[in-house]
């Protein structure tokens, strides 16, 4: 878990004692036989709910990069466009859309052309 929050040692130990503080995990001792027993911390009940929680919203997520980005702005400079040139993007869309419609519905046995 650690590793994919990053960080150095110091800020790990940081959180883990703010997780332990906040009831998110449990340490438990397992001593080797010499030297200080080493603490392993384990998930709470509350710290399941949490990642679980946390998972779920993580799958909502909307996963973007920058290509998504670009193509974005690029469909807005062409709808600016549009605007300036006096076209309705909106009404242009839906004559498309027509038209697309017009065109599938040709292509099924026994179909009529729609009148608009």
């Amino acid at each position: 878990m650690l590793g994919l929050l990053g960080g150095n040692h110091t800020s790990s130990m940081r959180l883990m004692k703010e997780f332990e503080r906040c009831g998110f995990i449990e340490p438990i001792s397992c001593s080797t036989g010499r030297g200080r027993p080493r603490k392993i911390a384990t998930l709470s009940p509350l710290g399941s709910v949490i990642l679980d929680k946390l998972r779920s919203v993580n799958n909502m997520m909307i996963k973007t990069n920058i290509n998504d980005v670009r193509s974005v702005a690029y469909q807005v400079r062409l709808r600016n466009k549009m605007i300036d040139l006096g076209i309705d993007p909106y009404e242009k869309f839906l004559e498309l859309n027509e038209i697309a419609l017009n065109i599938r519905d040709s292509a099924e046995p026994g179909a009529s052309i729609r009148e608009t």
